[in-house]
């Protein structure tokens, strides 16, 4: 007997790429599995490409379509809530990503294997690295965590409180997981994603699969990764330094969503925070209210960093 995957997709203005991400779904060498996609109001021909899927393959479902346009936090809060009481695992995908062929199976059978290591009653998180790919599927880097300077571990809270380390689309929780999730806020998150991996952080166990198994789309929203090379001349220089101050402007805007972020979980779990990860929540949902010095000074004393370098690092001290 195989174990059952639920896969939640919440899909908006997807046409371009729904047929290739479904395909890529259908094409899983495990097989046992159930797509429930969300539609959150598309004017384009999303929910119409995948009712034509799901005419075709009873484990697709289109569960949702048309107006309220909830956003993507919303949305996924929506398709959890919505899982039907047998679900075990839950996986995700975006609806613009390609999965590869082994990637519900790899990770499957890592969650599983953790499980049976510690009992099966914990909360767990499984995650992949990824390929960068365009929006014609061509690739632009084989490795998302090389490109981003990304380490997946460690995995404390005082660190995912301020950088995610995992993809959607690569993904996979147990039940446990989605119990400790539901009811999942619908405003104050940074990210679904994030939010997953800071819960199962502070209550469970993640585990990081170094082979890429997701080609991870990017659009020019969401690029990823810094400028690479030397100076050529001094229109690039001045380049980089605008770009140096547009990322400063960037990093306090992206620190008060994450202040935000912490406050609303801390909201959310506070019966069963330690007193030690309380305490780190509130000192970030306080940041953007010091003032520059004792900002910095709560950044240290609590040790909220990012594992991605000095050079970062101090930019996060000194431009937060």
């Amino acid at each position: 007997m195989t174990s059952r995957i639920d896969i939640v997709c919440a899909a908006y203005q997807a046409e371009a790429f729904i047929d290739e991400t479904l395909r890529s779904a259908i094409a899983q060498t495990h097989t046992d599995w159930r797509l429930w996609v969300r539609d959150d109001a598309s004017t384009d021909a999303t929910a119409q490409r995948v009712a034509e899927w799901a005419a075709r393959d009873p484990r697709i479902r289109l569960v949702h379509q048309g107006a309220p346009n909830l956003g993507v936090v919303a949305g996924f809060a929506w398709l959890l809530a919505q899982l039907p009481d047998d679900t075990q695992w839950v996986a995700c995908l975006d609806a613009d990503d390609v999965w590869d062929r082994e990637r519900l199976v790899t990770t499957l059978a890592a969650a599983e294997s953790t499980s049976r290591a510690t009992g099966g009653g914990r909360a767990l998180l499984v995650h992949s690295d990824s390929r960068l790919i365009d929006a014609t599927g061509r690739e632009l880097a084989p490795s998302y965590w090389s490109r981003a300077g990304l380490s997946p571990t460690p995995t404390p809270l005082s660190r995912l409180a301020v950088q995610n380390v995992a993809t959607s689309s690569t993904l996979l929780m147990n039940r446990a997981l989605l119990d400790l999730l539901r009811p999942m806020p619908t405003t104050g998150l940074f990210s679904p994603d994030w939010w997953f991996t800071m819960v199962a952080a502070t209550f469970g166990e993640i585990i990081a699969i170094p082979t890429p198994l997701v080609g991870y789309r990017q659009h020019a929203s969401n690029d990823v990764g810094a400028t690479r090379g030397r100076i050529r001349d001094l229109s690039d220089l001045v380049g980089r330094i605008e770009r140096w101050q547009t990322s400063g402007e960037r990093l306090r805007h992206d620190l008060r969503r994450m202040a935000l972020q912490a406050a609303t979980f801390q909201s959310r779990y506070d019966h069963d925070l330690s007193t030690d990860d309380r305490q780190l929540l509130q000192a970030l949902a306080g940041l953007p209210a010091l003032p520059f010095w004792p900002r910095k000074a709560s950044l240290l004393r609590h040790r909220l960093r990012a594992e991605f370098g000095v050079i970062r690092n101090l930019g996060l001290l000194l431009r937060a």
